[in-house]
């Protein structure tokens, strides 16, 4: 039996938010100084977290979030036409700020 289309709209979104949420952390965790005993390897481990795992997990967030978006504007029949188009702009926006790049969305150089 497959899932109502609310349900997986919404999980969409909820997921792709979290995943955003998790992104931001790991860049956060990465500017934190730990220990200032710190070996090399763990350095770049750590600075890792914020150049390559974080904008990558929130990347993976916003295209969830999008899609949440734009199938909600679509396939919900019921929604005002102002609400759809609402969603569709937010979701446009949203394309805009991954084209963007990373940066725009943490402020990482």
């Amino acid at each position: 039996m497959m899932m109502d289309r609310r349900r997986l709209v919404g999980l969409a979104i909820v997921v792709g938010l979290v995943f955003l949420m998790i992104g931001a952390l790991l860049v956060d965790a990465s500017r934190a100084k730990f220990d200032p005993s710190e070996s090399a390897e763990a350095t770049r481990a750590r600075e890792n977290l914020g150049v390559v795992w974080g904008p990558a997990v929130a990347h993976v967030g916003m295209f969830l979030f999008v899609i949440g978006l734009i199938s909600a504007a679509v396939f919900f029949e019921d929604l005002d036409v102002f609400v759809r188009l609402f969603l569709v702009i937010l979701s446009f926006l949203a394309v805009l700020l991954i084209l963007a790049g990373s940066t725009t969305i943490f402020g990482v150089p």
